[in-house]
């Protein structure tokens, strides 16, 4: 038995700073009504408010009152029932044998009672005590000889009763098991769901990253535009270069005023897309905080993959869809098999005395509970056999479809333990590759920095055209641009990881919380 600690699956978000990324203008907390978020802000927003999280929790709840009522089905059940009162008058044709029929009226008035209480047996039986009152009234009107007839009744018993089926299956167990097992698939579609929304959140929480600083990259690269384009000015002005590396210039800077524009949409985009899925309304400014220093961590093969296998969620499923699939064949098969019933029932009953039609209801009390205790109680037992002869083979066809989907439920099994070990796999092959593609980008943006700033002083000295150093300027935007999507594709590989193995490598730490034995 396992589950899932919330707390170990927000990881932390380090707090270095990488000075080859250009640094966004400083935000508090909150300005106005504009909110700034970390990682961990951002899973905790999406769990409280997203839709996701709402549709996770409604599942999960839905499950657990089932087993609620599964287990409401072994614990005593009362019924009352009241006609306070019921009238019915009406006139009556009456068949005289060898005569015509005659049209008699008849009246009666019942207020009545009924108290049952149902006690379910583990047996799948039930037994049951039951009390019914009933004082009514009754008239009749004779037409021949204008005479009104009335009597006066007050009844009351009381029973005790056994049913309980023999020879089938024990449904309110069966019922409770299968309620239990779906609880806990809920569960452990829970504990998936909510790996599933850390992994998304992570998703749009990088892009929104990634947006905020390709919209600084085209900021910073329009500033060193609009400063080469001033210097390409000056020297043209002074006629140390010719007009048309000076339009050069010109027509850079406006492809970087283009550029940046271009980055504002996807930064308004993206903002859209995360405040959509942590629940924040769409109207509310949002910008998302984190390093984008390269944190590399190594990561134990052969434990994610030994981890994956033990604690992944679908292995255990599996268990539990085979045994619900064995239930659907128990009870495929009972609809065919024979059937017994055994019923029991002892019951006391008494009723006032007819003669008392003038008498009040405490006199018809009184009378009927002194006939109950001359009366001899009521008693009976019944037991009952159903065969099925012959259903054309109908049954055992549907008996042996149920079993072909036991057999397919653990063959999924075996199926299955493959399908995690090439997912792990597959993980692990994209976060090592992102990592080695971080460690080379890495470097490679310090050399483009290094090289761009030899280039502008190369061209203020007029060593090298506006045109070598338009393309070392590119070579840098390009190289921090490969630089943050691989830093993305690295955190995104790492959440993948984690979300496939249930194993926390950057920190160290199992998401696996097992319950004390």
């Amino acid at each position: 038995m396992m589950f899932f600690s919330t707390v170990t699956l927000l990881v932390p978000l380090l707090v270095v700073t990488n000075s080859l990324f250009v640094d966004l203008p400083p935000l508090p907390s909150s300005v106005g009504d504009s909110l700034t978020v970390d990682l961990n802000q951002a899973i905790a927003l999406a769990l409280d408010d997203s839709y996701a999280a709402r549709v996770l929790d409604l599942s999960l709840n839905r499950a657990e009152h089932d087993v609620s009522a599964a287990k409401g089905r072994f614990r005593t059940h009362a019924d009352l029932q009241l006609a306070l009162p019921e009238l019915v008058e009406g006139v009556q044709r009456v068949q005289v044998p060898g005569d015509l029929p005659r049209y008699d009226s008849y009246g009666s008035r019942e207020m009545s009672a009924t108290l049952q209480l149902n006690q379910p047996l583990p047996t799948d039986g039930v037994v049951s005590l039951s009390g019914h009152l009933y004082n009514q009234e009754d008239t009749f009107y004779d037409p021949s000889t204008d005479q009104t007839l009335d009597q006066k009744t007050f009844f009351n018993s009381y029973e005790i009763s056994l049913s309980q089926p023999l020879f089938t299956p024990n449904d309110l167990k069966l019922g409770l098991e299968t309620a239990e097992i779906g609880h806990r698939l809920a569960k452990r579609s829970y504990q998936r769901g909510q790996l599933n929304l850390f992994y998304e959140v992570t998703s749009f929480f990088y892009q929104l990253v990634k947006a905020q600083q390709e919209l600084a990259i085209a900021s910073d690269a329009l500033e060193r535009q609009q400063q080469n384009f001033d210097l390409a000015q000056r020297k043209f002005q002074a006629g140390l270069i010719p007009e048309v590396e000076a339009l050069q210039m010109e027509v850079d800077l406006a492809g970087s005023h283009n550029d940046l524009l271009g980055r504002e949409s996807d930064l308004i985009l993206a903002g859209d897309r995360f405040r959509l899925l942590v629940g924040l309304p769409m109207s509310q400014p949002v910008r998302a905080s984190a390093s984008l220093a390269p944190h590399i961590y190594e990561v134990d093969h052969d434990l994610a993959l030994d981890h994956a296998l033990e604690y992944r969620t679908e292995i255990n499923d599996l268990f539990d869809q085979v045994r619900s699939s064995e239930i659907t064949v128990i009870q495929t098969d009972a609809r065919s098999d024979f059937k017994g019933e055994l019923s029991a029932f002892y019951n006391l009953t008494g009723i006032s005395d007819p003669t008392l039609t003038d008498a009040g209801l405490g006199d018809l009390v009184d009378s009927s509970w002194s006939d109950l205790r001359r009366r001899p109680g009521n008693k009976g037992v019944r037991f009952s056999l159903s065969i099925p002869l012959w259903d054309s083979g109908v049954n055992e066809q549907e008996v042996a479809s149920a079993e072909v989907a036991v057999r397919r439920r653990k063959l999924d099994q075996d199926n299955l333990l493959r399908d995690i070990a090439r997912e792990v796999q597959a993980a692990l092959a994209r976060f090592e590759g992102a990592k080695r593609r971080l460690e080379v980008l890495d470097k490679s943006q310090e050399i483009a920095l290094r090289s761009y700033n030899i280039s502008r002083e190369r061209f203020e000295t007029g060593d090298i055209t506006s045109q070598v150093l338009a393309d070392n300027r590119d070579r840098l935007v390009q190289a921090r641009r490969s630089y943050l999507d691989a830093f993305v594709n690295y955190r995104l590989a790492g959440a993948d990881l984690r979300r496939q193995t249930l194993f926390d490598f950057e920190q160290g730490l199992s998401l696996v919380v097992k319950a004390p034995d």
